[in-house]
């Protein structure tokens, strides 16, 4: 296209960096100097009927002003002289003016802002301030559809590309805990035989000591496997629930009587106080217990001595069960909670640095309880403790 062509949107530069800036959007029609006079612009809107306006410039290719088709055909109408007068003496001197780098969404802000009939007129397009070319509001149109149809398909690739890499991932870990499970599981058993002293007292009492150490290392590595296949289930939603109806003070009550050993040995007491006549919940039972204990582990693990962790729970007014676990500890602040949300995320606290862990309890209880249908509600204060709570919702509660 010649600069006198008349507009063709599918002309405008379609460089892949301009293609969604002004500069795409600018078609090189010839401007007019401003020392001509309105006949020739008048001719050249007759000879093309698509052609919204004509851009004024001196003769360095500064913008001057802008001349619509519709505003000059009407003065031409009422005054055939208009033909003899220039064309500055008829034109907009404040067009809308855009660099040719700005982006399509602030185009559209600038038009609604500034220059509502620039819609109608057209917009100038420049680059440092010289003339490169005349933008509509149809091609604006069109290249931000064009742009958004592009995003999605970005997005939706993108959304793809991430499931096949959960998937990817979440077979991996399987993998690799079916085979890391065996070499350890023997280990652990072989470390308490040791530790038993099955096959005869040991010389050196000091080894019996060792294979405790190897033995709960073990422990904790298994734990660590099976948390960390079953967040990366859940993240990739492949997480399934087994659910029947849960007797709660039972499961409430095995759960403390678990960790009670582990707490009487950090000095911390754990304390229950569940109404024993609860209505069934419909859950997981296998993972409603490694929620609760996930937060009571926590909450021994970050309790000092002499503290109290408090199980509970109770039914809200809107028939939601609420199972909590309160401490005494040493709380969190909110960006510390937000941290400590995310997998991985450990607190990094005077005490919280004294304990082994990765960081994943939480974020799997989180994934846990959504997957129910429920939510994880915490409230925790810096060096007053923190209370965090199951909050299941009505429709699983009292099924036959």
């Amino acid at each position: 296209m010649t600069p006198s062509d008349p507009i063709g949107y599918a002309s405008a530069a379609r460089d892949d960096e301009a293609a969604y800036t002004a500069a795409g959007l600018a078609v090189p029609v010839a401007p007019v100097d401003s020392d001509r006079v309105c006949a020739e612009a008048i001719d050249r809107f007759s000879r093309h009927a698509d052609l919204p306006a004509l851009v004024v410039v001196d003769r360095d290719g500064w913008v001057l002003g802008l001349i619509d088709r519709n505003s000059l055909m009407a003065a031409f109408a009422e005054d055939p002289e208009v033909a003899r007068r220039p064309v500055a003496e008829l034109m907009d001197a404040k067009p809308l003016t855009v660099e040719a780098g700005l982006t399509l969404s602030e185009i559209g802000r600038r038009m609604a802002r500034l220059k509502p009939a620039a819609l109608v007129t057209g917009f100038v397009v420049v680059r440092d301030g010289r003339y490169l070319g005349l933008g509509t509001a149809t091609g604006l149109m069109a290249r931000s559809a064009e742009q958004g149809e592009l995003r999605s398909r970005q997005l939706e690739a993108a959304r793809r590309q991430a499931e096949q890499a959960n998937r990817a991932k979440t077979a991996f870990l399987a993998n690799m805990s079916h085979e890391i499970r065996t070499p350890l599981n023997a280990m652990m058993g072989f470390a308490e035989i040791l530790e038993q002293e099955v096959l005869g007292p040991h010389a050196i009492p000091l080894y019996r000591e060792y294979a405790r150490d190897i033995a709960e290392s073990g422990r904790h590595l298994m734990d660590l496997i099976n948390d960390l296949l079953d967040l990366s289930k859940a993240e990739a939603d492949r997480l399934d629930l087994v659910e029947a109806t849960v007797d709660v003070p039972r499961v409430l009550a095995g759960t403390a009587r678990l960790l009670s050993e582990r707490a009487a040995r950090n000095g911390v007491r754990i304390v229950t106080a569940v109404p024993p006549d609860l209505p069934a919940l419909w859950a997981d039972e296998r993972k409603l217990r490694q929620m609760l204990l996930n937060l009571l582990s926590n909450a021994v693990k970050f309790t000092p001595a002499d503290g109290v962790v408090t199980v509970s729970a109770r039914l809200a007014a809107n028939g939601s069960l609420w199972m909590s676990v309160h401490d005494t500890g040493i709380g969190m602040s909110g960006e510390e909670l937000a941290k400590a949300l995310e997998p991985w995320g450990q607190i990094d606290s005077a005490l919280g640095r004294g304990h082994v862990g990765t960081g994943l309890g939480l974020p799997l209880t989180k994934c846990l309880i959504e997957l129910h249908g429920g939510r994880l509600d915490v409230i925790s204060t810096p060096d007053r403790g923190t209370t965090m709570a199951l909050v299941f919702p009505p429709d699983r509660m009292g099924r036959a």
